[in-house]
């Protein structure tokens, strides 16, 4: 089916080989099977690797091609360009910056309906990136400074679709409504399975409604529920009034992205805001769905370079992978330790190419639907 295929291929058939021996060797007690910044995220290198282009690095640089052709990764397809657009020079470049920089103190986000702003956006894509790339990294607050649109829904989904050749927004809307059905029918029929955590979840969603319900929330929760990770490591609550003012003063917000639900509870929510190094970044008035929300918060980790979160990396990458359908090998998460799910402790974790929990999950899910529909 499109879409479940997971990394470049292998991680599909080392699952499928995975559940083949398991099953020939179930009754074979002489057999066991083993189971095997802000920060630099996986579009690129950490900050302190050979890879990553330094803050003198150049279009023409023949330095910057040989770092980005080992940073070029993680579903990224435009992470560093190695030129400017035709016509254009450094200086040219420069000066169409100032001019969305006035007009956006001039007129607020209102700017953005002039079509010369979007024209201006496109052109000057190549300069985002060498400012976000810059090691030492960019503050978000510096990087706001320089590229205000950018921090405006309809350019940070412009400026992943151009990183990565995929509209999120369209993605999302198409998957998430049909695919978070699929996680949730397969989840709710099998109710026994499922430890205390899950089920709370779903009687929660049980009791909300079906017919008030986002699927995609609705799914995205009890991922979150069955890979043991908070909720709060991606979501957080503010009354339905709550301003962007009321939210970075009233909550300790962490530095990577989270998404602020309005209202009474996160399954509920019509209304989001995005938070990222402790600021409000995208407004409520750009956030009025989930499939919105869900667009900007991924756009963040891949246009700004930052890893999933450590408390929530499973649930990020599962629907990196399921819903979005990007599938790079390799994790965008790369703590050097965790906190054991068994024992409660941080320990190192294992360098590994695909998280196996998250490919099992997928392929429970797809094997579900085609049996069952």
């Amino acid at each position: 089916m499109e879409g479940e295929l997971i990394g470049c291929g292998y991680g599909s058939l080392l699952n499928q080989i995975k559940t083949r021996v398991e099953h020939v060797s179930r009754d074979n007690t002489l057999v066991r099977v083993r189971k095997t910044k802000r920060h630099i995220g996986d579009c690129e290198s950490t900050p302190n690797s050979e890879s990553t282009p330094n803050s003198e690095s150049t279009p023409n640089s023949e330095t910057t091609a040989s770092k980005c052709s080992k940073t070029d990764s993680y579903g990224c397809i435009n992470w560093h360009p190695l030129s400017l657009p035709e016509n254009e020079i450094p200086e040219s470049v420069e000066e169409k910056r100032k001019e969305m920089v006035m007009l956006f103190s001039q007129e607020g986000p209102r700017a953005a309906e002039r079509g010369q702003v979007e024209e201006l956006m496109k052109i000057t894509y190549a300069s985002h990136r060498y400012a976000i790339n810059i090691n030492p990294p960019p503050s978000i607050d510096e990087l706001k400074e320089q590229w205000p649109f950018l921090f405006m829904k309809r350019f940070l989904c412009a400026h992943f679709n151009t990183l990565t050749g995929i509209d999120v927004n369209t993605r999302l809307i198409e998957s998430l409504s049909i695919k978070g059905k699929k996680v949730l029918n397969f989840f709710e029929s099998q109710i026994p399975r499922w430890k205390k955590d899950v089920r709370t979840v779903l009687k929660d969603i049980d009791s909300a409604g079906r017919g008030d319900i986002d699927y995609g929330v609705a799914s995205m929760i009890t991922t979150m529920a069955f890979f043991k990770e908070r909720e709060e490591s991606i979501f957080l609550l503010a009354d339905v009034t709550a301003t962007p003012a009321d939210v970075e003063r009233s909550f300790s917000v962490p530095s990577t992205p989270r998404l602020i639900a309005l209202g009474d509870s996160v399954l509920l929510a019509k209304k989001w805001m995005l938070t990222m190094e402790g600021r409000v970044i995208i407004q409520p008035q750009e956030l009025t769905d989930f499939s919105s929300a869900l667009a900007v918060l991924f756009g963040c980790y891949y246009v700004f370079n930052v890893q999933y979160q450590e408390e929530a990396a499973s649930t990020l990458e599962f629907i990196q992978r399921f819903i979005l359908r990007i599938n790079p090998d390799g994790t965008k998460c790369q703590s050097k330790s965790h906190i054991s799910k068994k024992s409660g402790k941080r320990v190192q974790r294992k360098s590994i190419t695909l998280n196996l929990p998250v490919a099992s999950l997928i392929r429970e899910i797809v094997e579900f639907d085609w049996q069952n529909y």
